[in-house]
Formats: structure tokens, sequence, C-alpha cells
């Protein structure tokens, strides 16, 4: 009986060592066809059953067997690399690396985890076979934008875990971990947004810039489409749709961002987005059967990377000031208060009064006072964006987009109504 799971198990090792190792002759075959093969099927299946060998052989054997044997692995693979890359300049290395990591998941099976192994398997060759993307898309990204990244990865993961998390000031209203919480939350989405933005840009239409932009930042992409549709009235329709997909598209990330805050409201508030989303979904459904997804040429909005210390600290003590904002008004005026900062804050920034508002719901507020909060920003942003189009937009685009949005506040106030 164990023999016949130790074969199971090597037989498993050696599928998966053979799928990492055609990937990588097929990486090497295509893209370095005039390099010696450093290693391909055979020798990564060799590895994985290697690996797999170790991990038997330290659970009957002795329990130092898998280590000796990585660390073996790691010795002969970085002198046969040293001595290569004297013949082969910077070529390999990820090839070592991949083999190791083959031992590790064919000690992963010895141990019985083969979903593990196969997750990380799979995982490693899907990265493998998008080398020449990423490579890609890498060059579209500027210096400055690889900079803010890291510098974004390395503050967040030096300050959040040192933040203390406990409320501070009046109405204990401030807590630091969770407000820079909200801040790695609300730039990643942002920054996820910013980088489809510039991988894509326009080239796939106005239809495709229009959810981008309502990503990254529907503000925006209203105020270059509003632009561009005066400089270039031949493209006013295709704007227009550019301009109600962010708008509608801006409805539902800040559902997300709520949902990702206090899961139990996203079925509450989800009808009343979706009552709000008609004109819109309605507007773009209709444009796009009558006249495509449009072009993507003329004026590219121009988005920040959201990644900025500076921009970072600015969303914290907005946020921060907005929900001391909300509980104060709660504590003092009651409902009528909330209503009031949520209107300004709408105008201001919509993901700090929703994150507030959700945060507050999931403590102790009513999660229905929440939702109104949230709706009556959504009306005030939708408003933001209207007043945009009617002072930028040209008179055509206004006649179309304004009352789509004008629709769409109109709902949002009715819902908000009917639910107080």
């Amino acid at each position: 009986m164990l023999g016949l799971e130790l074969l199971k198990s090597l037989l498993v090792s050696l599928c998966l060592g053979a799928l990492i190792g055609l990937e990588r002759q097929w990486d090497e075959e295509n893209w370095h066809p005039k390099t010696h093969l450093l290693a391909g099927l055979r020798t990564f299946t060799f590895w994985a059953l290697l690996g797999n060998l170790c991990g038997y052989f330290t659970q009957t054997v002795h329990p130092l067997f898998f280590l000796a044997g990585f660390i073996a692995m790691g010795i002969w693979i970085s002198l046969f690399l040293f001595f290569k890359q004297k013949k082969h300049d910077g070529h390999g290395y990820t090839t070592g690396a991949v083999g190791l990591l083959t031992y590790l998941i064919g000690g992963l099976v010895a141990w019985h985890q083969e979903k593990v192994a196969l997750v990380l398997t799979m995982t490693v060759v899907i990265l493998l076979a998008l080398k020449p993307y990423v490579h890609r898309m890498s060059r579209k990204f500027s210096k400055e934008d690889v900079r803010m990244a890291l510098q974004f990865a390395a503050i967040t993961g030096v300050i959040l875990p040192l933040v203390p998390n406990e409320n501070w000031g009046p109405f204990e209203a401030l807590n630091p971990h969770s407000i820079w919480m909200m801040v790695v939350l609300v730039s990643g989405a942002s920054f996820g947004g910013y980088v489809a933005v510039r991988i894509f840009g326009q080239s796939m239409g106005m239809a495709l810039t229009g959810v981008l932009g309502g990503v990254a930042s529907s503000t925006a992409t209203t105020m270059a489409m509003s632009r561009q549709s005066r400089s270039e009235p031949s493209l006013v329709h295709d704007c227009g749709l550019a301009i109600v997909l962010a708008c509608t598209v801006m409805l539902w990330r800040v559902t997300l961002l709520a949902t990702a805050v206090y899961p139990a409201i996203f079925p509450k508030l989800f009808p009343w987005i979706l009552w709000m989303s008609i004109p819109g979904f309605l507007f773009c459904g209709w444009r796009l059967w009558r006249h495509g997804k449009g072009r993507g040429e003329g004026e590219q909005a121009v988005y920040r990377n959201p990644l900025g210390f500076r921009d970072s600290l600015q969303f914290g003590a907005l946020y921060a000031l907005i929900i001391f904002s909300v509980k104060a008004s709660d504590h003092y005026f009651g409902e009528l208060g909330l209503s009031m900062v949520s209107a300004v804050s709408g105008l201001m920034d919509l993901d700090a009064i929703a994150l507030s508002l959700s945060q507050m719901a999931g403590e102790k507020q009513s999660v229905v006072l929440a939702i109104h909060g949230i709706l009556i920003a959504t009306v005030a942003n939708t408003l933001l964006k209207a007043a945009v189009v009617l002072v930028y937009g040209d008179k055509a685009l206004r006649k179309t987009v304004l009352v789509v949005l004008a629709l769409t506040a109109a709902m949002g106030t009715g819902a908000a109504f009917w639910l107080k």
C-alpha cells in the first residue's frame, strides 16, 4: 500500500515537472533559438522527481534529507549558471530559480499537498508564458510610475503594521490603522484603473475609455471628454458614451469599496445602485447598439498616478476629516446633519464619504442610514459631473449627457427619499 502511494506521488510530480519543463523548452526554442538549452522537459521532470524522493526520504530516512537535497541542488545550479554566463550573457537566471521551485513542488506532492502543488505549478507556467507580454506592458510605464509604486508598497508595508489600531480624539472618530487601510484600499483600486488606461489607452474605443476612466477617475474622464467634444465635434457622440459609462462605473466602484469595508452592506445597497444605473445602462446599450464602441482617437484624459505619497497623505487627511464630520454631525444634528455632510463630501471625494459611512455602519450605525448618505453623496457627485459637462461640453453633448445624468441624479434622490 505504501509503495502504491509512493508511485502515485512520483507520477504527480513527474507530470507537474514535465509541464514546467515543456514551457521552458518552448520558451528557449522560440525566443532564444540560437542559444544552448539550459534545462528543458527532461531536466525539470528530474528536478520534480528529486524533490519528491527527497521529501519521501525525509519521512523515512532522516528529517534533514529534503533540506540537504535543496542546498545541494541550489549549489549545483549556482555553479552551473556561473560558468554558463561566461558564454550566455545574462541568460538562465529565471530557469535556475524555477528549477529550485520545481524541486519544492515535488516536495509538496510528497507531503500530500497536491492541490497546492498544482496551483503553484499553473501559476508558474502562466507567469513564464506571459514573459513577452509583461515586457511589452512594462515599457508603457514611466520610471516615475515604477518609483511611486515601489515607494507606496514600501510605505504601506512599514506604516500599516506599526500604526496603532485604536480610536482617538472626540467621538473616538480617528483610528490611524483604519485611516491608512482606507488609503491603501482606494489607492489600490484607482491604481488598477490607472494601469489599465496606461496599457490600453484609447486603442479599444471610447467604450473602454469610459469603463476604465470610471475606475481610475470619472472626473478626469468627464473633463477630458467634454473638452474634446468642443475641439472635435465629430466625436461628440463617442465622448458622450465615454462620460456616461465613466459616471455609471463610478457608482459600482463606490459600491465595491463600501462592500470591502462592510460586506453586509452590499445586499441592501445593490438594488439602489442598480436603480440609479438604469439611465446609464439604457443610454450606453442604445448607443453601442446603434453606433458601436466608438473610435479611440483624440484627446487622452490625464490621470495622475494615485500611489504618490503626497496624494496618499491628502486622501488620508480628507478621509479623517470626513469621518470626524460624519460622527460629529450625527451626534449633534442627527440624520439631517449626516445628509448635509454626505452632500458636501460627495462634491469633494465620493470614495472618502462612502468608506466613512460604510465603516460607521459596521460599527454601530444603521445600515439604512449609511446607504441613505451614500446615495446623497453619489447624487451630489453626479451633479458635479453634470456641471462639468455644462461648462466644458459641446452643445450637442449637453443635450444627451445632461439628460442621462439628470435622470441618474433624480433616481438617486428618489431612492434617498424612499429610504428616509
